[in-house]
């Protein structure tokens, strides 16, 4: 038994996924912050955005964890999750999901608008049934899970603007790429205990991880170009000065980050450095993701 899981209320909120979920919000208002024009901050529209992304994405964890139940009882990773160690049953899991997705997205679209809160479900739904099913049938899944992890900062913009502007597509973009060597690293790592939960991930089928760590190095490339965008102040006419070339904090923080990120990747593609690397290379991609999101977003405000 896990100590998060130990009592009946951390055990639903292990169900939500917390890590995840932060991400979310954090992504989602990395979004409005970031998205074009600068105008006065609307806090009622910026804790709508937060709780109800927070309840959607909480949701949508519950609800994965009570249809991959069976899978995690089997891995070492995921043997103790509160519906494999006992301390939930399943109905009751999937109906507290079905609670906290319904009311996210609720919230969302109506705190916030209709396309912010059509995205929010979009994003549930791409999780929910093509990434999830998907998971267990093909390796694609990695690129496909990529798409409803990457959702968030347009919500956020579409929250800002009712609309999508070319910053929000750029953050897009960035989570999308991010999320492929993000992942690769953790196939690696947990290679064994994918296998043994029936996941058909790239090095279940290509146990060397030669094929992870090209798809790292392959996504990894296009994520730095679009990093390179943002830091570049390319993306909108109305950009402050600040972000306007190398003077900006972002372009040396997201260029530093980027390259650490980077080069741990060109040492994963090496095979004899590819077990040590997976670790590194893993934390590495949760470090750089919050840096590089937090300074734009800081840049952005100041």
């Amino acid at each position: 038994m896990s100590e998060r899981a130990g009592t009946i209320p951390a055990a639903y909120r292990e169900l939500t996924k917390p890590r995840l979920s932060l991400l979310s919000v954090f992504s989602a208002l990395a979004g409005y912050f970031c998205s074009a024009p600068r105008q006065p901050t609307d806090f009622k529209i910026i804790a709508t955005l937060a709780i109800g992304t927070a309840l959607a994405a909480g949701g949508c964890g519950a609800i994965n964890m009570w249809w991959e139940s069976d899978a995690d009882a089997k891995m070492e990773r995921t043997r103790h999750r509160p519906i494999p160690a006992g301390l939930i049953k399943p109905g009751a899991a999937l109906l507290f999901g079905m609670l906290l997705l319904a009311s996210g997205i609720l919230i969302v679209w109506d705190g916030c608008n209709a396309l912010a809160g059509a995205l929010t479900a979009a994003t549930a739904i791409s999780y929910l049934f093509l990434y999830t099913p998907l998971k267990t049938m093909t390796s694609w899944c990695t690129l496909v899970g990529s798409l409803p992890g990457a959702i968030p900062p347009i919500i956020g913009t579409a929250a800002k603007l009712g609309r999508i502007d070319e910053m929000g597509w750029l953050l897009f973009a960035l989570l999308f790429f991010w999320q492929v060597p993000h992942f690769m690293a953790l196939a690696v790592l947990w290679r064994e205990d994918y296998a043994r939960g029936g996941f058909k991930i790239s090095t279940v089928q290509d146990p060397t991880g030669r094929s992870a760590a090209l798809w790292a190095l392959a996504f990894i490339i296009p994520m730095q170009v679009v990093a390179g965008k943002i830091a570049g102040g390319f993306f909108a006419a109305d950009c402050p000065a600040s972000l306007q070339g190398w003077s900006s904090p972002f372009v040396w923080i997201s260029f530093l980050a980027g390259a650490w990120f980077f080069k741990l990747c060109l040492d994963f593609c090496l095979p004899q450095r590819r077990p040590a690397v997976a670790k590194p290379l893993f934390i590495a991609s949760i470090l750089y993701l919050p840096v590089v999101l937090l300074t734009l977003t800081l840049n952005r405000i100041f």
